[in-house]
């Protein structure tokens, strides 16, 4: 969907085109690294690390995510974050393809919960342990560029190994659809939920779902839309959907074909439900 990229870019330059101010108290809900130079917002999750270490409530960072995720569902992942553009942009790349396994899409949660919240507050938030420190989008926007200007960053273990896992979730993105997103990003797990509630909708067609299967194979994220679309229901009411409206671009259904007096068919665009 041409939109969605152009949105996708303009984001990326949007978030990184600080000249010098920076609004690093506002969480932007998607992953970024605040260490970056060039970030105007905080990343969540570098926020709820620190929160945790130091046993205080976040408030402001989880109230403006959990509410961004109430309005939006994960319509941020899969339009504004500067991190699913790279995955969605490696994926076009040609080479084998596969599907992961369903459920690899929960190890996400368990990755939430251990290494954003329990280790970092049992630790400390400077442990090695905390996602913080294994972050593929911190290494490409922090790391590397400290070892390619000669800056602060050592070349030391805990390095090597955040540049070996930003390999393989590179690798990973090649070869799968978004992998990091569906098995492994902490903000993912905290917006999946919302879904569920969101204000934010893809609307179903009024034709009967046709049982194609053309949706499901467009789906970025597996989460089989057509189980869903074929009962009248939003196919963003689904923990890994990233609203890509991927779904409803392919969807014969979703313009209304009806016969005219003429005995020609004409196609009517149809009314969101």
């Amino acid at each position: 969907m041409h939109r969605r990229r152009i949105v996708q870019i303009l984001s990326l330059l949007a978030l990184h085109s600080s000249w010098g101010p920076e609004f690093k108290w506002l969480c932007n809900p998607v992953l970024s690294c605040h260490s970056c130079v060039l970030a105007w917002f905080a990343c969540p999750i570098g926020v709820l690390v620190h929160y945790s270490g130091y046993h205080v409530f976040p408030y402001l960072a989880l109230g403006t995510v959990v509410l961004l995720g109430v309005i939006l569902g994960r319509l941020l992942c899969g339009w504004v974050c500067p991190f699913g553009l790279l995955q969605d942009l490696l994926y076009k790349i040609p080479s084998r393809k596969f599907d992961l396994p369903s459920w690899t899409s929960h190890i996400k949660y368990v990755v939430l919960i251990a290494m954003v919240f329990l280790l970092p507050f049992f630790l400390g938030s400077e442990t090695m342990l905390s996602f913080c420190r294994v972050c593929p989008a911190s290494a490409l926007q922090v790391t590397i560029p400290n070892l390619m200007t000669g800056g602060t960053e050592a070349i030391s273990l805990s390095t090597i190994v955040k540049l070996a896992i930003l390999g393989v979730v590179l690798m990973g993105a090649l070869l799968s659809t978004r992998s990091f997103c569906r098995v492994l990003c902490p903000i993912g797990a905290i917006l999946a939920p919302l879904n569920f509630i969101s204000l934010w909708r893809i609307p179903v067609p009024a034709q009967n779902c046709l049982s194609c299967g053309k949706c499901n194979r467009s789906c970025l994220q597996g989460a089989d839309p057509m189980s869903r679309r074929s009962k009248g229901v939003s196919p963003n009411r689904a923990l890994d959907c990233v609203v890509c409206y991927e779904c409803k671009t392919t969807c014969p259904a979703s313009t209304e074909t009806r016969k005219g007096t003429t005995g020609h068919d004409t196609t009517s665009p149809v009314v969101p439900q």
